[in-house]
């Protein structure tokens, strides 16, 4: 049976799942009412063709390095296709635009892939989340420019978590708790201890302080909660599978129409 890890509200387990073509998929109800097209990929689907959207062609990833680099897009592009092209070896972790009917997307097998979207300033942002982008806070410097470059202001911004590996399943060493004690006054909130001096991280909880210590409002932060490694039929996970496991996208878009 699949595990989801239940914290501080009720809100931040809000997701249901949908279909397309019969592929299912994941989104947030709340991001759909603000009037997002959305998705978190399950692993019952290869590549592009797990992407729910009509404008599959238009749709842009990078080369993730577990890093804080953000790729943003804030003018018209005059060639997608070959944009596209150029930027998927473009080493970030992060994508933010103001450009509609262009979908924005990262991939994951455990890390934390993160949407957010402004619907006052229509922008949107897809992170890839692992423990070293965390570390590095990629989510707060998302949130930053979001703010400098798009003038966004942050108690307008929505943020969607989707299913990431578990602090049930995620065993992590000294290379991840020491730099993690050394950034975070608050690191035992997030770290519970266990055998061998290792710890579990709870990795979806730590992202969530961060950003609501960038601004963003605990109400407008709807997470999905459900553990990657605990639930084999939906998802692939490094942890679980080991290196040759697949990988699922997450993905935003806006559309011109709304």
């Amino acid at each position: 049976m699949g595990y989801a890890y239940l914290f501080k509200k009720e809100s931040e387990l809000s997701y249901n799942m949908a279909s397309k073509d019969s592929v299912p998929y994941l989104y947030i109800p709340d991001l759909r009412y603000a009037g997002i097209e959305h998705f978190f990929a399950t692993r019952k689907a290869a590549g592009h063709h797990s992407i729910p959207f009509s404008l599959r062609e238009k749709f842009v990833m990078v080369k993730q390095v577990h890093g804080d680099n953000i790729l943003v897009m804030d003018k018209p592009l005059e060639d997608v296709s070959v944009f596209i092209k150029d930027v998927t070896q473009k080493p970030c972790d992060a994508i933010i635009t103001n450009q509609e009917n262009i979908g924005i997307g990262v991939v994951t097998a455990d890390c934390l892939p993160v949407l957010l979207y402004d619907p006052t300033r229509s922008v949107i942002a897809a992170i890839h989340a692992g423990w070293r982008g965390t570390l590095q806070q990629i989510l707060p410097k998302v949130v930053c420019q979001m703010v400098s470059v798009f003038r966004c202001k942050v108690e307008d911004i929505i943020a969607g978590m989707g299913p990431s590996i578990g602090p049930c399943c995620y065993t992590v060493g000294k290379a991840v708790t020491e730099p993690l004690k050394s950034v975070n006054p608050e690191w035992e909130k997030y770290l519970t201890p266990s055998e061998d001096g290792k710890a579990k991280l709870d990795l979806t909880s730590l992202n969530i302080r961060q950003i609501e210590d960038a601004g963003i409002l605990g109400k407008n932060i709807f997470s999905v909660r459900l553990c990657t490694a605990c639930n084999e039929g939906l998802f692939f996970s490094y942890r679980r599978d080991g290196v040759g496991t697949g990988r699922m996208i997450s993905g935003i878009l806006m559309t011109g129409d709304e």
